[in-house]
């Protein structure tokens, strides 16, 4: 019998007491900035070759709101600025994977009436940044959908469904969902919707999702994501109590013929980087992944946003090799 056959989640707050005690000993770095005036850049997707050149997708935002939008950027000299002529899109919180030579870039497309917001994840697709074009969207209010396109020509897509509907029927916060499809002209917001549930990853009152997906040598998939909670706390002078959440990175590995899947594990949390700005007070203790680049030596970058304000890295251990040499 697999040793992960059956799993029981572990509170977040255990998870991450217990990653303390083994955080990477070498700190975590921000990234720099420039070129977008008095905005934010944060919340990216991982750096990507593409046109020539490595870039990464950020979202940009003024400290002040959430009415964003997604720039292209590329590093020299340790600073990243705006790739001149890029397209630029109304989003927020981008992410990108490949279809053979195939750019898929995504993001949520918000609609904003006042202050309340309507959100949907949407997908394009292209060679170039410039030639890209959306092809799908997921089901409304719902964040957090990601694509792998299989070497067998199918698409993994993992959903995140929220909201009232997850408090009736299972009476928790959000749940993470699979299925497969055989192409990426079926990836509609039908087919994200129905994707049946994951359990056992989250507590009723935690969340979280996927970020970043990995076809493993072993048929597994790699999953890098997010995991979260939220506490309410005495906010300072005394003004009432404030929703204080807490994001932590994690990683988790699925069997697509089986279902079957490992415990989520803690890769790294807020306190591995800098201190650093916060967009608000309850969001000091954000790391909103974005995913790894894996390399030769056992060791991967990890990606993030910060607080939702700013951009970090750090090198860490290779989260996937565990999953590599197990059987589901």
């Amino acid at each position: 019998m697999s040793l992960y056959s059956t799993i029981a989640p572990v509170p977040l707050r255990q998870q991450v007491a217990e990653f303390q005690k083994h955080r990477p000993s070498a700190p975590g770095e921000i990234l720099t900035f420039e070129g977008v005036g008095d905005h934010d850049v944060y919340n990216p997707s991982i750096p990507f070759m593409l046109d020539g050149m490595t870039m990464m997708a950020g979202r940009v935002e003024q400290r002040g709101d959430e009415f964003s939008r997604v720039m292209f950027f590329t590093e020299s000299g340790g600073v990243w600025t705006p790739i001149e002529g890029a397209p630029v899109f109304d989003l927020q919180d981008p992410f990108v994977t490949f279809a053979g030579d195939e750019l898929i870039f995504g993001g949520v497309d918000v609609v904003w009436e006042g202050r309340h917001a309507h959100w949907s994840t949407v997908f394009y697709r292209g060679h170039s940044i410039h030639s890209l074009r959306q092809f799908a969207h997921g089901p409304a209010q719902m964040k957090d959908v990601r694509l792998l396109p299989l070497s067998d020509g199918r698409v993994a897509i993992f959903s995140r469904p929220q909201g009232e509907g997850m408090q009736k029927r299972f009476g928790c916060i959000a749940k993470i969902g699979f299925t497969l499809v055989d192409s990426l002209e079926e990836v509609t917001a039908d087919t994200i919707e129905a994707a049946p549930l994951l359990f056992d990853h989250f507590l009723p009152d935690e969340w979280g999702g996927c970020n970043q997906l990995f076809e493993l040598d072993n048929g597994l998939i790699g999953a890098v994501g997010h995991k979260s909670w939220g506490e309410m706390i005495d906010a300072e002078l005394g003004l009432g109590r404030e929703h204080v959440l807490h994001y932590a990175s994690m990683a988790f590995a699925v069997d697509p013929r089986t279902r079957k899947m490992t415990p989520t594990k803690i890769i790294a949390d807020r306190d591995c980087f800098p201190p650093g700005p916060s967009k608000a007070i309850r969001l000091q203790d954000v790391t909103f992944t974005a995913g790894i680049t894996r390399h030769d030596d056992g060791s991967a970058t990890l990606y993030t946003g910060l607080s939702d304000c700013q951009v970090g890295k750090i090198k860490i251990a290779d989260p996937l090799l565990e999953y590599e040499a197990i059987e589901l």
